[in-house]
């Protein structure tokens, strides 16, 4: 018998034609770090966001499921079936409003599907929605919500079938939140997907980590790729390509077609269900930030320029999925923009207004009241001009210099259209939009791809090349130069990355770290350490694991300063947490007592290890590396195999190849005794690619993933590339090349 067909008691609720929304959810002022409470159907997999969430920002997560039979010292579906649904009801409330008031700060609650049914329920969760914080309703589609009620057969049955219970609840569920996650998961990639939009999600809805681009906020030069596709999925494919060197990705919401739109050659409103799957689509697809756009026909877009009620409800819905910037046309109702200004919460209001009859002057009066009104209205300006020759580029120019002088001035989005207004997009500094070359149209006349600006940029001086090095012996057969070289000409950036072998640190490394064009260094063995004394200063993961595989030249006042990071914690890290996700790791084990194992420490100390073993051939050596951690919970072994505490999830292995020679430390199937789910052995050897460990590992370990030296290698080199240009490497040809 499926679930929706069980005989239980009859919910209790109201008809939909009684609902009314209240347009105040959502006009927020929450206080920091206020709990986040997971609002859904029973199915839509509230426990599962809900873990999810508490990994990812650290908080304690809570199940108002059970807080009640503790309170009550019974389960729900006994209660229900004692009582009756009309006295579960009064008490699930009581203990859910106690839950909620006595977790005020720093908690993700999980309340119960039918929490809605009541009205007294309801006028809570917006009232908390409204003052207080993030109120998220979880959705999944209805075939996979009655697919997992149908296997659930834990809580009392609703008497109706669950379709009904669904198309009731679900506007009480709209009416109460202010925020929507879309569950949408299946095999492991999608996990995998879905674990890092829940990481972004929720990082950026409690502003405990926003997702924007740090390029905007630190004032440098800054990129969005406008898609122009109807349907996202069409970007699936090339994703990678198509988003090498931006900051964001523009979702215009005005080009997006529906199914059963799609053979009109005529543009129409895309209904909210569809445009909610897209953003999901594109989430699945890629976590940089979203401009979410609705466009309207008068500045140039393909949304009907009287549909104002459509487009508060659009620009809504990119609120409440937690998209970073929206794009709000000044030619919208002023109340309409003031209202969706008390809703964006930690999303940013893009004010924008374009003139497309040319008629609009940079040295006018016209400009100067759009460019106030915009300041007024939205966290980012953006002016948008028609150029008719040269001169309106400088015209240009120079309006944005005056309304920049300001030290609080808000960004400014300024360009012309049209070729002859190509030189401002150029010039353009914040969140330039870009197009490219496997996009099926520009998104506006005169739109230059990213490449294009660079490259125009250089010519222009504006970007100058620079030269970066790897300094360390032998590093004849290293990777990092062919690493960086395709990363730069990929992104036309006119850079060179070479080898500098010495012997040691001397003067030829000092004359090279203080020549202008210096645009930073890698450094490997044996100069990790000896590096320290010549640079200014060290990151605090540098100063943690003693030692320094990047410098970075970094401006400080009218000159600069050389700063020492370590990356290779970040490639540990990054590996081991694609493999495990948001599972705990438990015990690790860490094979050696060199630099790399203090990166590993470091790495695992991240990722909140419970216990890390240290193994190396000299014990004297494991102790004194694990005195430099003492917040670590360290345990030196003397024999690998034999574990004081629990068996080790994670393995890492630091030791040369050389250090294998003639069995000085020999691997046995012992290590891969750990059963209990996922677990990951890593060995930061790229020579061979198959260490003997690895080997190992594919042999006797039926759970366990292998990381190879070259994924470590790559991901701490796109981290030292993005610490020198403020770019993402791009990930998928530069691995494809570093493979060859």
């Amino acid at each position: 018998m499926s679930y929706h067909q069980q005989i239980g008691i009859k919910v209790e609720g109201v008809e939909l034609n009684e609902i009314t929304p209240d347009p105040s959810v959502g006009a927020h002022t929450h206080k920091a770090g206020a709990s986040i409470i997971l609002v859904g159907m029973r199915g839509t997999g509230k426990t599962f966001i809900g873990n999810m969430a508490s990994a990812a920002l650290s908080w304690p997560c809570f199940d108002a499921d059970i807080y009640f039979e503790e309170k009550y010292k019974i389960g729900v579906r006994e209660f229900v079936h004692q009582r009756g649904w009309s006295a579960f009801r009064d008490a699930e409330f009581v203990a859910t409003k106690e839950l909620i008031e006595a977790k005020p700060k720093g908690h993700v609650i999980s309340v119960g599907g039918g929490i809605v049914e009541t009205t007294v329920a309801r006028e809570f969760l917006k009232e908390y929605a409204s003052t207080k914080g993030p109120v998220v309703r979880i959705v999944r589609p209805l075939p996979d919500i009655i697919a997992y009620l149908d296997t659930e057969g834990t809580r009392a049955a609703y008497e109706e079938p669950v379709p009904d219970v669904f198309r009731r609840r679900d506007p009480w569920f709209a009416e109460c939140s202010n925020y929507l996650f879309d569950n949408q998961f299946g095999d492991d990639s999608d996990m995998r997907s879905t674990f890092r939009e829940v990481l972004r999600f929720f990082g950026h809805i409690s502003g405990q980590n926003p997702n924007f681009s740090e390029n905007l906020m630190d004032g440098k030069r800054s990129y969005f790729l406008s898609l122009t596709y109807p349907d996202v999925s069409h970007a699936a494919d090339q994703i990678d390509d198509l988003t090498e060197g931006v900051d964001a990705l523009e979702l215009r919401v005005d080009l997006l077609k529906s199914p059963k739109d799609y053979e009109s050659l005529q543009y129409s409103i895309p209904p909210l269900s569809y445009v909610q799957e897209q953003v999901t689509k594109l989430r699945r697809l890629s976590s940089l930030p979203i401009v979410f756009t609705v466009r309207t026909k008068s500045q140039g877009g393909a949304f009907p320029d009287t549909a104002h009620a459509e487009a508060l409800k659009l620009l809504n819905l990119g609120l409440q999925l937690g998209v970073e910037y929206v794009d709000v046309e000044l030619t919208l109702p002023e109340k309409n923009i003031q209202l969706l200004t008390k809703r964006k919460g930690h999303s940013k209001i893009i004010a924008s207004w374009h003139d497309w009859t040319g008629r609009m002057k940079w040295v006018g009066v016209e400009v100067r009241e759009k460019y106030e009104l915009a300041v007024k209205l939205g966290d980012i300006a953006k002016i948008v001009g028609k150029a008719e020759s040269l001169k309106d580029n400088f015209a240009l120019y120079n309006f944005v210099d005056s309304v920049t002088q300001s030290p609080d001035a808000k960004p400014i989005i300024a360009i012309n259209m049209g070729v002859e207004g190509q030189m401002s997009r150029i010039l353009n500094s914040t969140f330039s939009p870009v197009s490219h070359p496997l996009l099926p149209n520009h998104a506006a006349p005169g739109q230059l791809s990213f490449r294009e600006i660079q490259q125009a940029l250089h010519l222009l001086g504006l970007l100058p090349s620079r030269r970066f090095y790897l300094f360390g012996t032998p590093i004849s057969h290293a990777l990092s130069p062919t690493l960086h070289n395709t990363a730069f000409n990929l992104l036309a950036l006119p850079h060179k990355y070479e080898r500098f072998e010495t012997q040691t640190v001397g003067e030829e490394i000092k004359i090279a770290i203080t020549s202008p064009d210096f645009g930073g260094a890698s450094v490997t063995i044996p100069f990790k350490i000896d590096i320290i004394p010549l640079l200014d200063k060290l990151t605090p993961a540098a100063e943690a694991i003693g030692a320094v595989n990047t410098i970075i030249p970094t401006s400080q006042g009218s000159g600069r300063i050389l700063v020492g990071d370590n990356t290779d914690w970040i490639g540990i890290r990054t590996c081991i947490a694609a493999k495990l996700g948001d599972r705990p790791i438990g015990a690790a084990l860490i094979i050696g007592s060199g630099g790399t194992a203090r990166a590993a420490i470091y790495a695992l100390q991240s990722l909140h290890a419970d216990v890390i073993y240290i193994y190396n051939r000299t014990v004297s050596k494991a102790h004194d590396l694990s005195q430099m951690f003492p917040e670590a919970k360290i345990r030196v072994l003397t024999q690998l195999g034999s574990w004081p505490e629990a068996k080790p999830r994670v393995i890492v292995s630091t030791v040369p190849a050389s250090a294998l020679d003639g069995g000085v430390i020999s691997f046995t199937k012992s290590l891969f005794e750990y059963r209990d789910g996922p677990a990951v052995v890593v060995d930061v050897v790229y020579r061979p690619s198959e260490t003997a460990l690895l080997g190992l590992a594919k042999k006797f370990g039926e759970n366990w993933s292998v990381v190879t030296g070259r994924e470590i290698l790559l991901e701490q080199g796109f981290e030292q590339f993005r610490l020198w240009t403020g770019r993402r490497c791009p990930r998928s040809r530069v691995a494809e090349k570093i493979w060859e």
